[in-house]
C-alpha cells in the first residue's frame, strides 16, 4: 500500500473544483463530474483531522442514496439533491480545497 500523499489529495481537489467551475450543466451534474476526482482521495491522505472529516462528510453527502436501477450511488443521490443542497456541497468542496492548500502552503 502506498503512503498517504496530501499533494495527491490537493491535486484531485483542484480537479474537482475545476469541474465545478467549468462544467456547463446544472450544479448536480457538475458535482457528478467533481465526484470522479473526489472518490480517488482516501481520507488518510489528509492529515488534518478536521479536513479529513470534511472530506468524508462531502463524500457521504454525494453518495448516501441507494440506487434504484443501474445508476450508481452518486447518480441516485444527486437526482434527489435540491439545487440549494447541491450548491452547499459545492461550496464545501471549494472550502476544503482552499483550506488544504493553505495547510500545505500552496
Amino acid at each position: 500500500m502506498s503512503q498517504p500523499d496530501p499533494l495527491y489529495a490537493f491535486e484531485k481537489l483542484s480537479e474537482a473544483v475545476h469541474a465545478l467551475a467549468t462544467h456547463p450543466e446544472r450544479v448536480q451534474e457538475r458535482l457528478a463530474e467533481a465526484a470522479i476526482y473526489l472518490i480517488r482521495i482516501q481520507p488518510a491522505e489528509i492529515q488534518d483531522e478536521e479536513l479529513r472529516r470534511m472530506l468524508v462528510a462531502i463524500k457521504d453527502d454525494l453518495s448516501f442514496d441507494e440506487p434504484k436501477r443501474k445508476e450508481g450511488r452518486i447518480a441516485a443521490t444527486l437526482q434527489k439533491t435540491s439545487d440549494a443542497d447541491a450548491s452547499e456541497i459545492a461550496r464545501r468542496i471549494l472550502e476544503l480545497h482552499d483550506r488544504l492548500g493553505r495547510l500545505l502552503d500552496l
